[in-house]
């Protein structure tokens, strides 16, 4: 039998990777990086954080919702919740595990309103919305903070994406209802509604 070679013998010597001894995977190694990043202040870092996750969560979402469109409103609101509740995420999982739990009742929750859909005064503002998915309990004054913060982020959108907020995820109006209340088209909803979410996103992340 030859002798092993001396490349051999280094890699044999070579220490174990940190993310291998504790037992992580690199990705996993390479979320909680992020997740500290964004807990820092470095909010763009939450884009490379969730952009691997994305396509399971579309997918994750099509099981439970049957339409790509109301896939993609789960994924979306999922992704704006994720990162509104970063701070709260105790690592006890991991954050595939966790956002994937956000997706997952977001899905039920979007599957629920499209069966159960009924009309709520424009004027029935609430914030019930935002509540953790993870169930953990807030506090009022960090739930004011998270209404005040959420409202800023809203006053700076253009008047025609905010009002499309406000009916499709504030008052929970169906396509059709917020397509008949605004006189727009149904398509025109759809696209203004991702438009809208993509930007209120970006404002948040912006932390104005």
């Amino acid at each position: 039998m030859p002798e092993p070679s001396e490349a051999v013998h280094a890699a044999l010597a070579a220490p174990v990777p940190a993310w291998i001894a504790e037992g992580k995977s690199l990705a996993a190694q390479t979320d909680e990086r992020l997740i500290d990043s964004v807990l820092q202040g470095r909010t763009d870092a939450f884009g490379e954080l969730v952009e691997p996750h994305l396509g399971y969560l579309m997918r994750l979402a099509r099981l439970r919702l049957r339409d790509n469109s109301d896939a993609e409103d789960a994924v979306q609101q999922a992704v704006l919740r994720a990162f509104y509740n970063l701070g709260r995420f105790r690592r006890e999982a991991s954050f595939k595990t966790w956002l994937s739990r956000i997706a997952f009742h977001e899905a039920i929750h979007l599957r629920r309103k499209r069966t159960f859909a009924r009309f709520r005064p424009l004027d029935d503002l609430h914030g019930s919305t935002l509540a953790d998915p993870a169930g953990l309990p807030d506090s009022q004054i960090q739930r004011t903070q998270e209404l005040e913060r959420l409202n800023r982020a809203l006053r700076r959108l253009p008047e025609k994406y905010r009002r499309v907020i406000q009916l499709r995820d504030l008052h929970e109006l169906s396509v059709a209802a917020t397509a008949h209340s605004l006189s727009i088209t149904v398509g025109t909803v759809k696209t203004r509604h991702y438009r809208a979410r993509k930007l209120l996103l970006r404002s948040l992340a912006g932390g104005k």
